[in-house]
């Protein structure tokens, strides 16, 4: 049988390029000898070699990394070592020795390279190795990663991630970490998931006291970490309390995530803040795989507005949610669309009565609820007064748009479906700006991009230009800036009151 040596490392790693060489020159001179060469990014390779270590149950350490297989399908691999084992393999195979001046191979890294780029162009097909192969196929199963899991909003996420992961196509790892609960309670958690049934044999939930190990083995990083308003604190303080969150979440990513890992924020705190901080302390990780859940702030509002409408909630959808959301936003209720079935009625409808024939048609519509709603003046004041009843749905909402959300990018992707989701702005709808803004999206190539077709808002008290214009203003605070407004008894002597008044400090 024909065995195949397989050479894995980093891009900028000098002995990865030297034993390549080494391969390179046995392959030409031996008919037998053939090698393939496995290249990654510096920032990827930890994570990548965690995947090979964890399935073949070796032990590697650092680069490059050699093994051996038969070409023979679900052939095992044999371990070989690194770069001085790989040249002890070569002598006690080949009798092959050689020394290689480190002044002479100086720009053998840079070299190689060109030479490698240059190989690629020339010929038509490239052909990758099995595990280049494994990734690039289309993934069924995913990790997700938890971080700030002392948040209630857990519990209904973690109970819908375990019913996903008994389908074929699913989650079979969920890591769950918050560095401000115990570890006690973490793994009492971690315990009483265990007992559900899934397709997997091991643990679904797992906890990590190190989120960096987790992040290593994630496709999805779920962020519920943030520093909730308190009216006893400034505006730029509680900006900027959250904006320390961020910058430490980023370096922890930047150590050790995949720059294809995604990124979903909920609607907590200043959330399209947030999401622009954190992408801006981020290295590898594009703009685009960073996504903010906001269509909870529609949800609200959706069964409140099919009661005022007097149309069932199951005939409208979630209506379109503009703006900075954690510091303001607009719910569009006028362009909600309803869904309903038009008649049309033949002719003998209406010439014979009681008839057994078909009498008509019924065509399915979709128009805007604006013409059920539009002369409702008190309409806002009405949807105010519900929400103040129905609080404690608001875990509930925000866990269903982020599941909603996994299951569009991940599970079921349809790129005719549009979300509402703050995303990085690319000039669509005329926003100019360069941050989180959350407006109606498409998924486009694994993408979510903003849908530019969309109608814009209609609401007369609130303009889109408004919401960028606040936005802009937000991300230029300071700490200080905004303090909190202090109710003060102001003493006027010549009418002996008190007159309340209120005084910024």
């Amino acid at each position: 049988m024909v065995v195949r040596i397989v050479i894995a490392g980093e891009s900028q790693c000098k002995a990865f390029a030297e034993i390549c060489l080494v391969a390179d020159h046995l392959s030409k001179k031996l008919p037998d000898f053939r090698y393939e060469r496995i290249e990654k990014p510096v920032l990827e390779w930890n994570a990548w070699m965690y995947k090979i270590n964890q399935k073949n149950k070796w032990h590697h350490s650092g680069s490059p990394l050699v093994w051996k297989e038969l070409l023979a399908t679900g052939s095992k691999p044999f371990y070989i070592g690194g770069g001085p084992e790989f040249l002890d393999y070569c002598y006690s195979y080949y009798k092959f020795d050689v020394f290689m001046a480190p002044a002479r191979y100086e720009n053998l890294v840079l070299n190689y390279r060109q030479y490698n780029k240059k190989i690629k162009q020339e010929s038509k097909f490239h052909i990758d190795v099995e595990f280049e192969m494994e990734e690039n196929t289309v993934k069924n199963t995913f990790s997700v990663c938890i971080s700030g899991s002392g948040n209630p909003i857990t519990m209904h996420l973690i109970s819908e991630l375990l019913e996903m992961s008994s389908s074929e196509k699913g989650i079979y790892k969920v890591y769950i970490y918050d560095h401000r609960c115990s570890s006690s309670f973490m793994e009492l958690v971690e315990r009483e998931c265990s007992f559900i049934e899934t397709n997997y044999a091991a643990k679904v939930v797992k906890y990590v006291d190190k989120i960096g190990l987790a992040l290593t083995n994630t496709d999805v990083l779920i962020i519920l970490d943030h520093v909730p308003f308190s009216p006893e604190q400034s505006i730029g303080g509680w900006l900027y309390e959250n904006k320390k969150i961020m910058h430490n979440i980023a370096q922890m990513i930047n150590a050790s995530a995949s720059s294809k890992m995604k990124i979903i924020l909920p609607n907590l705190g200043p959330a399209c803040y947030n999401a622009t901080v954190l992408s801006e302390s981020l290295t590898h990780i594009c703009k685009n795989n960073i996504v903010i859940a906001t269509s909870d702030l529609g949800m609200e509002v959706t069964p409140i507005i099919a009661k005022i409408a007097e149309i069932p909630m199951r005939n409208m959808f979630c209506p379109p949610v503009w703006g900075f959301v954690g510091v303001n936003h607009l719910v569009d209720i006028n362009n909600s669309i309803h869904k309903y079935n038009e008649f049309y009625p033949f002719n003998r409808y209406k010439k014979v009565k009681n008839s057994s024939l078909c009498i008509g048609s019924l065509t399915p519509q979709m128009r805007t609820i604006e013409y059920l709603i539009f002369f409702d003046e008190s309409l806002w004041i009405k949807v105010a007064e519900e929400k103040t009843k129905s609080l404690d749905s608001a875990c509930l909402n925000k866990s269903i748009a982020i599941l909603d959300l996994l299951k569009s990018w991940l599970v079921d992707e349809n790129p005719e479906e549009i979300i509402t989701l703050g995303v990085h702005c690319d000039g669509s709808f005329g926003l100019d700006f360069d941050g989180y803004f959350s407006q109606p999206c498409r998924l486009n190539n694994g993408k979510w991009r903003p849908f530019k077709n969309y109608m814009l808002p209609k609401t007369p008290h609130m303009t889109l230009s408004y919401l960028l214009r606040m936005a802009k203003f937000t991300m230029t605070l300071e700490k200080n800036d905004l303090p909190r407004i202090i109710p003060r008894k102001i003493c006027i002597c010549k009418r002996k009151q008190y007159v309340k008044k209120n005084v910024w400090y």
